[in-house]
């Protein structure tokens, strides 16, 4: 389970690497507590609709920050509990990738089905390639890219075929190389150019392909609810590991602008619940976990055309702690 870890991170070096921001006098510093970074600011993107900081943060700052800093946060509770658990390996680990397969690998796969127009299909920023894989199973013709040396070995050692390299360079070595879908988990909130990476997706994808893409659903309405619920900060910021912050409704828009139709849209559970029943999660491990547990318990618990069926009618609300959103590549 290292290797997810490290593929996480090598994205993140990766794209913060292809960074070009404006040298500063001095380092900011990041403390704990990651909505009380100084110096920056979130600031909404007129055209497309998503926040965004400004300015985006350094490589070299951001390289010292996960040098020093992220395993700490990560084992405080202040960082992507996803990545705490993988770390933690062994049993809570395999959980983690038996939920994944079962509820969001599944849905993504079937809702495909309905929609892609045939099953050639790329990930960017795939890890070690347990979607690719989960794909393949389930009739896909599929590769990835990944940046991280280590996890593009750790998927190649699995029998699949990632590049390792990032998008931009994938397109430029491969040429026509067309498919049919092109999916993105937890990948955009990262980049320091969402648009260019969506227009990157559109130029491999066929005419009415698909692009996929799963993104934290921040700046919601029920995010605000529990916000002044808790009478927290917004810990949803996290400086400066997260760049983008989207939406249902600036992820459709963002889309939309770029030359895709939404054909669908789903949520998942919406953590802020447990906060607005009084069970305070934020900065806290042990209650992060037993939450977490039961949002588990809950999507594996339904049959999959029910879980689909009331997280879709979630997100037709904008409601779930992330957007899962299809969009459908218009024709030049």
């Amino acid at each position: 389970m290292r290797f997810q870890l490290h593929w996480w991170l090598g994205l993140l070096f990766e794209t913060i690497a292809s960074m070009k921001s404006p040298v500063r006098d001095r380092p900011h510093n990041y403390p704990g507590n990651p909505t009380q970074s100084a110096g920056f600011r979130l600031i909404e993107d007129a055209t497309y609709g998503f926040r965004r900081l400004d300015p985006i943060p350094p490589e070299a700052e951001v390289n010292e920050f996960y040098e020093s800093h992220y395993y700490d946060l990560l084992r405080q509770g202040n960082r992507a509990p996803e990545i705490r658990r993988l770390m933690e390996g062994g049993d809570v680990a395999a959980k983690e990738l038996q939920w994944l397969r079962g509820a969001l690998y599944t849905d993504i796969v079937s809702i495909l089905d309905g929609i892609a127009p045939g099953r050639r299909l790329l990930e960017v920023g795939c890890g070690t390639g347990d979607f690719v894989a989960f794909s393949q199973e389930n009739g896909f013709s599929s590769v990835g890219t990944e940046p991280s040396l280590e996890a593009a070995r750790c998927a190649a050692l699995q029998g699949l075929t990632v590049h390792n390299m990032t998008l931009e360079k994938f397109l430029a070595h491969s040429g026509a190389a067309k498919f049919d879908v092109v999916v993105m988990i937890n990948v955009l909130e990262h980049v320091p150019d969402a648009v260019r990476t969506v227009q990157e997706c559109a130029q491999v994808l066929v005419p009415g392909g698909i692009l996929c893409v799963r993104v934290p659903n921040d700046f919601s309405e029920i995010q605000a609810a529990a916000k002044e619920k808790i009478g927290a900060d917004p810990w949803w910021v996290a400086v400066p590991d997260h760049i983008n912050y989207f939406n249902f409704a600036s992820l459709r828009q963002t889309l939309d602008r770029l030359g895709f139709d939404t054909v669908y849209a789903q949520g998942d559970f919406p953590m802020e619940v447990f906060l607005l029943m009084g069970e305070n999660y934020i900065g806290n491990p042990e209650v992060g976990s037993r939450c977490h547990a039961r949002r588990v318990q809950f999507d594996l618990g339904l049959r999959p055309q029910l879980r689909r069926k009331i997280y879709s009618a979630l997100g037709s609300a904008d409601v779930g702690r992330d957007c899962l959103v299809f969009g459908k590549r218009r024709p030049l």
